[in-house]
C-alpha cells in the first residue's frame, strides 16, 4: 500500500507520493480537473494500491466523485484536526501535501470527514440555497427599515417591506420622493426572493415526501419539513454513530469538559458540527415548549420544565429539550418507525421513580 496526500486548490493541486515505510516517492503539482486528476490517480494506482488523503474545502464534493470513479479509496480531513498541517511554521502546499500522506501512512489521522453522495448532497445543496435566499430576503427588509428610521420613521414592526412602506406612507409626515423609491427597491428585491423561497418550498416538500425517513422524523413534535431535511441530510447514513450520545456530540450539543487531575468543570455545548441544524432544533425546542400543546408533546415539556426547575435558566431548558428531540430523532432513523410519546413518557416516569 501506498499513500497519496493532495493539497487543492482552484487550479492546481499538489501532491505527494509515500510508500509502506514512509520515503517520499514522488511529488508534484497537476491542473485540477477532471482528465488531470482521474490520469494522476490510476498512473499512481497501477504499480500498487494506493490510499487518497485530502482537506476538506469548496471541491472536496468535486475531488471525492473524481477519486472514488477511479476505484481508489480517498479519505477526507478536516484541516484543523491535522495538526501537523495546522501548526506548521512553514505552510507550503507542497508540505500540506506530503504531511496529509504522512498522516496516511504512521495512521495518524482524525475521524475521517463524511462525504455524501446522491440524494443527501442534493438536500444539503438545496437547503443551502435556502439559506441564503432567507439571509438575502433578511438583509433587504433590514435596508428598508434602516432607510426609514434615518429618516425618523419609525413604522411598527412588520413581516414584509411592502407592509413597512404601507405603515410609512399612513404617517402624518409622508415621506420624501427618495425614501419612497429606496424603499420601493427593497420591496421589489424581496418580492422577488419570497418567489423563489416558494418554490425552492416545494422542491424541497416534494423530495422530502419521497424519503420515509423524512416523513418518520416529521412525527415529533415541535420537527417540521426543513428541520427534517436538515436532519437527514447532516446525518446521512445513521449507522455511522454508535448511540444517541455520538450524535449529540457531532452536532455539539453536548456540554464541553475541562478536566486536569481531580478537577472537573462542565462548561457550556461545544457548538461543533452544523451550526444550521443545531439552530432548527433550538428553534424546535422553542415550539415545543412554547407553542405545541399537543398531548404527544407533553413528555417534552416536562423535561423542559424540569430542567428549568434545576438550572433556573430557560435558554437551558431549551437545549435540554433540543438535544432530547435528537436523540429521538435518532432512535426514529434507527428503528424506522414514528415517534411514540408513550415511551418517552414511560422512561421519564422510570426516571422518576428510581
Amino acid at each position: 500500500m501506498r499513500y497519496l496526500g493532495i493539497d487543492v486548490h482552484t487550479a492546481t493541486t499538489s501532491w505527494c507520493l509515500l510508500d509502506g515505510a514512509g520515503t517520499q516517492v514522488e511529488q508534484g503539482c497537476v491542473a485540477t480537473t477532471q482528465a488531470d486528476l482521474t490520469q494522476l490517480v490510476k498512473s499512481l494506482n497501477l504499480v500498487e494500491p494506493i490510499l487518497v488523503g485530502q482537506e476538506i474545502g469548496g471541491l472536496s464534493y468535486f475531488v471525492s466523485d473524481i477519486i472514488t470513479a477511479a476505484g481508489v479509496e480517498l479519505k477526507s480531513f478536516n484541516a484543523a484536526h491535522l495538526r501537523m498541517i495546522a501548526s506548521s511554521r512553514k505552510k507550503t502546499d507542497r508540505r500540506d501535501a506530503y504531511w496529509i500522506a504522512k498522516a496516511l501512512q504512521t495512521g495518524m489521522t482524525p475521524h475521517a470527514v463524511y462525504i455524501p453522495t446522491g440524494v443527501v448532497r442534493e438536500i444539503r445543496m438545496l437547503l443551502s440555497r435556502r439559506t441564503a435566499l432567507v439571509a438575502d430576503r433578511k438583509r433587504w427588509y433590514l435596508r428598508a427599515r434602516s432607510h426609514l428610521r434615518r429618516a425618523g420613521l419609525r413604522p411598527k414592526p412588520a413581516r414584509r417591506v411592502a407592509q413597512l412602506l404601507e405603515r410609512a406612507l399612513a404617517t402624518p409626515t409622508g415621506m420624501s420622493e427618495e425614501l419612497h423609491a429606496a424603499v420601493e427597491q427593497c420591496q421589489r428585491y424581496e418580492d422577488l426572493l419570497l418567489a423563489d423561497l416558494a418554490a425552492m418550498q416545494i422542491k424541497l416538500a416534494t423530495l422530502g415526501a419521497t424519503i420515509p425517513e423524512v416523513v418518520l422524523l416529521q412525527t415529533i413534535p415541535g420537527i417540521g419539513l426543513i428541520t427534517a431535511l436538515a436532519l437527514y441530510a447532516t446525518i446521512g447514513d445513521i449507522g455511522r454513530f454508535a448511540n444517541p450520545r455520538h450524535l449529540a456530540s457531532y452536532v455539539g450539543l453536548v456540554p464541553s469538559v475541562r478536566q486536569s487531575g481531580e478537577t472537573q468543570r462542565l462548561g457550556g455545548i461545544t457548538k461543533q458540527g452544523c451550526r444550521h441544524l443545531r439552530s432548527l432544533l433550538v428553534q424546535s425546542a422553542h415550539a415545543v415548549m412554547t407553542r405545541t400543546k399537543s398531548s404527544e408533546a407533553a413528555p417534552l415539556r416536562a423535561i423542559g420544565e424540569r430542567v428549568k426547575a434545576h438550572r433556573g435558566r430557560f435558554n437551558i431548558a431549551i437545549v435540554a429539550v433540543a438535544r432530547h428531540l435528537l436523540r429521538i430523532s435518532y432512535h426514529v432513523m434507527r428503528t424506522k418507525l414514528p415517534y411514540d410519546a408513550t415511551r418517552l413518557l414511560h422512561n421519564e416516569e422510570l426516571e422518576a421513580a428510581a
